[in-house]
């Protein structure tokens, strides 16, 4: 291998130290903003980014910055339960417990908060991808919220997450946390310059001398054009594009053969979420199945009372992308014709309640859709029927047999 791998992970792989460049002025602006929580004991941080921004390496930053008696929590909310974010928090403030009951877990950190907030200080809890949390967990993150001590909060809590974060925090159901959101901090991506220093940085701290003989500064520009200044991103390209290198320092060249090797991928299908005209998010497929609806357990929520709570799901083959209505209660909407199940084209638009969601980079199908285009006259949609048919065939028959078998056993 040309590059030794060792070196290629302790830079930018899983080895690779998060914190090795975190000098960088983007991300200390933001480590800032979740530091003032210190003088701020009311206030409630938000941090939000998209995916690969380096929101965990600002939050890795931030908490090893902390004074040695302030208790610290750090948890992933992501699928989180109300018991099974109380347990992690828990267990982060050195209890191990077993308790069957989320009351009772609670009523422990209660306890504990209450302890701190008197001999020492309010302790602090981090939540990471709230977005992504369980209705209890919501619940119970909003419980925290309410703990107070003296008239002061017991509690001081910094969350973060993606673009829906910030949308679900305004909702009336997280009113406890809400009011005391003062600000939120948008991760804005690193500059040119910032990109080739935690470049050079990263491979500083895989031991290479001379950075820039291994990436040179036109080549580190032309990867944070790839990467868009995302950290996550422009690392994973820089991975890339290392180990596919014909020689030493990369090349221009080499960057184009990365970049015609990612176009031969096929591009995941993207959805424009908005709502009265206004962007909420964009969603890119990275499951073979995402939901959509009220409930915040569903990848993307549609928040409105329109809106079931499981609406419809989107899945995702290698040559079409199904949309199927979940039975909801005031239907499923795409180019503004109602539709149990349809395969998706580029542009189309699916309404549900007030929100728009535009479909983009869809899987060509293959298959002529028109008119209705809707229900369930498409290929996929008979494969889909037919299977059903087979299986309810199969039931009755099994049934028959049964009570063959039964009666001639009376």
């Amino acid at each position: 291998m040309l590059f030794d791998l060792w070196v290629l992970n302790q830079a930018f792989g899983a080895s690779a130290d998060s914190t090795a460049t975190i000098k960088l002025p983007t991300q200390q602006e933001a480590v800032r903003y979740l530091k003032s929580i210190l003088t701020d004991t009311g206030a409630v941080r938000v941090l939000c980014g998209p995916p690969l921004s380096g929101k965990s390496t600002i939050v890795s930053a931030f908490c090893e910055d902390m004074p040695n008696d302030l208790a610290v929590a750090v948890v992933d909310g992501s699928g989180s339960t109300g018991h099974g974010l109380l347990s992690r928090i828990l267990s982060q403030f050195g209890y191990r417990v077993d308790l069957p009951s989320s009351d009772e877990l609670f009523r422990m950190l209660s306890v504990f908060a209450v302890q701190q907030a008197r001999t020492v200080q309010s302790p602090i809890i981090v939540v990471e991808n709230i977005e992504k949390m369980q209705i209890g967990a919501l619940r119970a993150l909003s419980m925290l919220a309410t703990l107070k001590f003296q008239g002061n909060h017991a509690i001081r809590l910094v969350l973060t997450g993606g673009a829906r974060a910030a949308a679900l925090l305004r909702s009336r159901s997280l009113a406890t946390i809400s009011e005391r959101v003062s600000s939120t901090y948008d991760i804005e991506p690193l500059s040119h310059k910032e990109s080739m220093l935690l470049l050079h940085g990263r491979l500083g701290a895989g031991g290479v001398v001379q950075p820039d003989e291994v990436l040179p500064m036109d080549v580190c520009d032309a990867l944070h054009e790839v990467s868009g200044g995302l950290p996550g991103l422009l690392m994973q390209n820089a991975r890339a594009v290392i180990g596919q290198a014909a020689s030493l320092p990369v090349s221009m060249v080499d960057i184009r053969r990365h970049q015609e090797l990612m176009s031969e991928k096929p591009k995941m299908p993207r959805l424009i979420v908005t709502s009265n005209g206004k962007t909420i998010e964009e969603y890119e497929f990275r499951e073979k199945k995402i939901t959509l609806g009220r409930s915040n357990i569903c990848d993307i929520v549609i928040y409105g009372e329109y809106a079931s709570k499981f609406h419809a799901m989107l899945i995702l083959y290698a040559d079409a992308l199904i949309l199927i209505d979940l039975n909801s209660s005031n239907g499923t909407f795409v180019n503004s014709v109602r539709v149990k199940s349809t395969i998706l084209r580029n542009d189309d638009i699916i309404s549900v309640a007030d929100y728009r969601i535009k479909v983009l980079d869809a899987p060509e199908s293959g298959v002529d859709v028109t008119g209705e285009a809707a229900t369930a006259d498409t290929s996929k949609m008979k494969t889909l029927d037919e299977a059903r048919q087979e299986k309810k065939d199969k039931l009755v028959r099994y049934l028959a047999s049964r009570k063959r078998r039964t009666g001639s056993a009376d």
